[in-house]
Order: C-alpha cells, then sequence, then structure tokens
C-alpha cells in the first residue's frame, strides 16, 4: 500500500471540494435553463437588495443633506411601477429598522443604465451580452412625529409593499413592452 503524506491529502480533498462545487453549480444553472448572464436579467425583479453580483434590486444610500438615495434596479422586463414599489419598500423597511416612524419621498425617477457589448480579453476584443437595466430612484427624509401631510407610515408601508410584490405579477404583455422600451433607450432596436 502507498504511503500518503497529510499534504497530499489536504490537496486532494480540497480539489474535491472545489469540482464538487463546480458540479453542483453546473446542475443547478442547466436544471434551472439558465446561464449566469440569464440569472442577472432575471424576468421580474423581486424585492431583494442589489449586490455586485446581481445588480437587479435595490440600495439604500447617504445622500450630503441627511436624507437617504434610494434606487431600485431591475431587469428589462420590470415595469418602472414595481421598481418604485421596490424603492418605496425598502425605504419603508430601513426606516422602520431605524425606529423612525414615518417617512416622505421624492416622486421617483426612472433611468436605463445600458450595459456593455464588448469586452477586451489579453488584447482581443470579446463580444459579450450586455445586461441593460431599468432604475428608479427616490430620496427620503424620515420623521418620527409625522407632520409633513405626505408622511407615511413606516411600519405599516413596508408590510403593505412586500406583501404586494410577492403577490403581484406582471403580465407578459407588459413585460414585452419594458423590455422593448429598454432596449430603445439602449440603442438595441
Amino acid at each position: 500500500m502507498a504511503n500518503i503524506g497529510f499534504g497530499e491529502v489536504r490537496r486532494a480533498a480540497r480539489l474535491m471540494a472545489i469540482l464538487g462545487m463546480t458540479l453542483v453549480a453546473a446542475l443547478w444553472l442547466a436544471g434551472c435553463g439558465a446561464t449566469v448572464g440569464d440569472l442577472a436579467t432575471a424576468s421580474v425583479t423581486d424585492y431583494t437588495q442589489a449586490n455586485v453580483f446581481a445588480p437587479a434590486g435595490y440600495n439604500i444610500s447617504n445622500n450630503a443633506d441627511g436624507s437617504i438615495h434610494v434606487t431600485a434596479a431591475g431587469s428589462p422586463s420590470t415595469p418602472s411601477d414595481r421598481l418604485t414599489k421596490i424603492a418605496l419598500a425598502a425605504a419603508a423597511d430601513y426606516g422602520n429598522e431605524q425606529h423612525q416612524k414615518t417617512f416622505t419621498a421624492t416622486p421617483p425617477q426612472t433611468t436605463f443604465k445600458c450595459g456593455k457589448t464588448k469586452t477586451t480579453d489579453k488584447g482581443n476584443v470579446i463580444a459579450i451580452k450586455p445586461i441593460d437595466l431599468r432604475v428608479v430612484s427616490i430620496d427620503v427624509t424620515y420623521g418620527r412625529d409625522g407632520i409633513a401631510p405626505a408622511a407615511r407610515n413606516s411600519k405599516e408601508t413596508a408590510e403593505q409593499l412586500k406583501s404586494e410584490l410577492q403577490t403581484d405579477t406582471v403580465p407578459p404583455d407588459v413585460q414585452a413592452a419594458s423590455t422593448q422600451e429598454v432596449a430603445q433607450q439602449c440603442g438595441r432596436t
């Protein structure tokens, strides 16, 4: 029987773990009928926080004046009104977490983020599938007293909008129209 050292066993175990994770990821993607690019541009965006790997979702940042800036980015098939609900739900949820009873929001502003179509690798230009997004943004201020006439209750608004987002469906014709609008804005028609 061969004498195997501890270092060799560790290397073999690490290699097996990497291969196992790769296989699980490949099977998961194949089972979903998706690619990594498709995951970033799923049909309709849900209430989730955006990150580097999944740019669709909400993001919260601070403005210089003390207000909060909330953006909700979504796949091309996600209409602006759904993204507005996501942004408002995130603002309300954040206010509730910060123990703020009420909040007011500016009217939503819709913009478009058009992805790259080419990249370079070792001097070679490679065509890539762009990740285009519709982005809705609002600015939010919080207050405990609810004096402003447009103030909304943070906790109630968060619960209501998150519930609506879970049950709402976007009809295929609305998804198609939204996708077409983003394609036109990004010059892809």
